[in-house]
């Protein structure tokens, strides 16, 4: 019998005991696999000790606010993650900004009653929503136009966390200039009364006049999400999150993660993205995406910024698929995400549709908070334009890529980085000798798989051991070909009974 030695030297002749370790067989079961993620987004205009394009770890809540600038797009995103998911590892990279900034003007005089365009009553309260944020003010009697605007100023600006900084004009106009530029700033919000039982003062006759941010002014252009890819070309990054929509960013985030799959590159991410708008915008926004790398989720009219969403939605999915990757993540709950109205939530049958159309879903409980409710990819056909469902559910992308991560650790730890000699079966391995042959790898195969099976993630262990091949490969002696054929866990998402009742 022929024992390998790496570091004990056959020549050795000085007396003495000498013992190497070998660490390839010490690791038992599954091995941990971390997940890392990566949001992306703007720092604030004026504000922030980022530098672009370098990525920053985000340990802590309101850690990004000193990156990036409090109440910045980034920096909003880094703390609503945060708040629904403190534990798995995150970092935040700034891209530059657009070529101009989103606004919104508020009038109040032309709504204002009697009495010489002043508050006519007191204790009266304007419901004011920027961003999801409140901003209630108590009206005192005798106030003019002109004092309201002041006090909504100073309220508004002494909140650094929003994403817009408030200023008055000679025509007795609220601004709110967004602290971001570019097309981001368009989608933030500014509304009134949202919460049930509230209204207007009784001394606006009219509503409240809001030119909405993208309407007041709006902001244009986005930052290249192209110049994230060379600063993150050696890290992987499981999920990305974006802020960004548009076809030529959203392109080239889909572009980057399909190379990322590859099996030469095997730095699998997935994205997440939000879109808001009515049913059919964004069914006609899942029609134009199809990759089984993006997740993009649909709703109409809520008040909070749709980048908040998605990093609410990125958070809630890193944890949850990292813990169980094949758990369904439906019912899990979006913490500070506030919902649309009730006039303006899809309905079932809308759900089931944008189901169709690459659109992840939602609902909406009792108390108002926001549960996932079910999040697909955008993949809808194949390359044939053939209707095609296998990559549908998030939960598939992710039990491949835990797969797929733990039989390259298992092979390379027990075989490739031990550096193995290759024979073929029916060669007569002794104990300690550094061959393997294709046996062996089948032999290791079958008993990661049966672990894989115990934890949950496949099933049906008896068809892959009768289906799994392992053989040499017929041209280069230094190489072994497998055909693993896992039949995947799935997701119990739908229960269908006939109750069929005798009277």
């Amino acid at each position: 019998m022929a024992i390998s030695f790496n570091n004990i030297p056959d020549s050795i002749r000085v007396p003495g005991a000498y013992v190497e370790v070998d660490n390839s067989r010490a690791l038992k079961g599954l091995i941990a696999n971390p997940h890392k993620v990566l949001i992306l987004g703007q720092k604030h205009i004026t504000e922030g000790n980022a530098v672009l394009n370098t990525l920053y770890a985000i340990t802590r809540d309101n850690l990004g606010d000193g990156y990036f600038g409090a109440g910045a797009n980034l920096a909003r995103m880094c703390n609503i993650f945060k708040k629904n998911n403190p534990n798995t590892e995150l970092f935040a990279m700034a891209l530059s900004g657009g070529t101009a900034t989103a606004s919104a003007v508020i009038h109040f005089s032309v709504a204002l009653s009697h009495a010489g365009g002043v508050v006519s009553t007191n204790n009266e309260q304007i419901h004011m929503l920027i961003d999801g944020s409140r901003f209630d003010l108590t009206l005192t009697s005798g106030w003019s136009v002109g004092l309201v605007n002041s006090y909504y100023k100073t309220l508004i600006n002494a909140n650094s966390n929003i994403p817009c900084k408030a200023s008055t004009n000679a025509t007795s106009a609220l601004t709110l200039e967004c602290v971001n530029s570019g097309v981001i700033g368009n989608y933030l919000d500014i509304r009134f009364n949202y919460y049930e039982g509230q209204s207007n003062p009784t001394c606006f006759v009219d509503s409240i006049l809001v030119s909405n941010f993208g309407v007041g002014g709006v902001g244009l252009g986005s930052p290249d999400i192209s110049d994230a890819w060379t600063v993150i070309e050696n890290e992987q990054f499981q999920h990305i999150i974006t802020p960004w929509i548009d076809d030529t960013n959203l392109d080239a985030l889909e572009t980057e993660l399909t190379n990322r799959y590859g099996p030469l590159e095997d730095k699998q991410g997935h994205a997440y993205a939000v879109t808001r708008g009515t049913y059919a915008s964004c069914t006609t926004e899942g029609n134009s995406r199809n990759s089984p790398f993006l997740t993009y989720l649909g709703f109409n009219n809520s008040p909070t910024d749709p980048a908040e969403w998605a990093a609410a939605l990125g958070a809630v999915a890193s944890f949850n698929l990292n813990q169980d990757p094949g758990r369904p993540l439906q019912t899990l709950k979006l913490t500070g995400i506030l919902p649309p109205p009730t006039q303006n939530r899809f309905t079932n049958e809308e759900r089931n549709l944008l189901l169709y159309d690459g659109i992840s879903t939602f609902t909406v409980n009792s108390i108002g908070d926001v549960l996932i409710e079910r999040l697909i990819t955008t993949y809808q056909t194949n390359a044939l334009g053939i209707p095609d469902s296998s990559y549908l559910d998030i939960e598939t992308l992710f039990v491949i890529a835990e797969i797929r991560y733990q039989y390259k650790a298992r092979m390379i730890t027990r075989f490739l980085a031990t550096r193995q000699k290759l024979a073929s079966d029916t060669f007569p391995v002794q104990p300690g000798m550094n061959i393997v042959r294709p046996k062996d790898v089948k032999a290791e195969s079958i008993s990661l798989f049966s672990l894989l099976q115990d934890k949950g993630l496949i099933e049906n262990i008896d068809e892959f051991i009768e289906n799994l091949i392992v053989e040499r490969d017929a041209t280069d002696p230094n190489r072994i070909n497998v055909l693993l054929p896992p039949d995947l866990i799935n997701q119990f998402r739908i229960l269908a009974g006939v109750l069929q009742f005798i009277l």
